[in-house]
């Protein structure tokens, strides 16, 4: 089974435009073969913008995979929490969430981004977060 990353960002833009831009800046940061699964306003906050995107990990040790979930979290924003248990064997349900109003800052291209979330998993594993 292939491992992928379950991604759901939230950008506080005005327009699918300005979404359009962020990901623009931001899509790089997940390396090839990322693909955006749906941009639409956020039912709660309009101002808020969701993406989902689905982005491949290299085939690997479960140390691996998650160094790779890891590094690319940061390289969006500090400050996640980090969810789920992990054995040698697997990194299933491997989950972090990022929300600026705490302690963390979104850096660099991911500017605007308000809150996010990740879920490590199979391509056959529920769905994320």
């Amino acid at each position: 089974m292939s491992v992928s990353i379950h991604w759901r960002l939230m950008f506080r833009v005005k327009d699918q435009r300005a979404l359009d831009r962020c990901l623009a800046r931001t899509l790089p940061l997940f390396g090839g073969g990322v693909e955006v699964l749906e941009r639409k306003p956020y039912w709660k906050i309009p101002e808020l913008w969701e993406c989902n995107l689905v982005s491949p990990v290299r085939a690997g040790t479960t140390a691996e995979q998650v160094l790779a979930c890891l590094l690319t979290a940061m390289s969006l924003a500090s400050g996640w929490y980090i969810l789920g248990s992990l054995s040698a064997e697997s990194a299933e349900r491997f989950s972090g969430v990022f929300n600026s109003k705490g302690q963390g800052s979104a850096s660099g291209p991911a500017v605007g981004l308000e809150w996010a979330s990740f879920d490590l998993g199979t391509s056959g594993s529920a769905e994320p977060l």
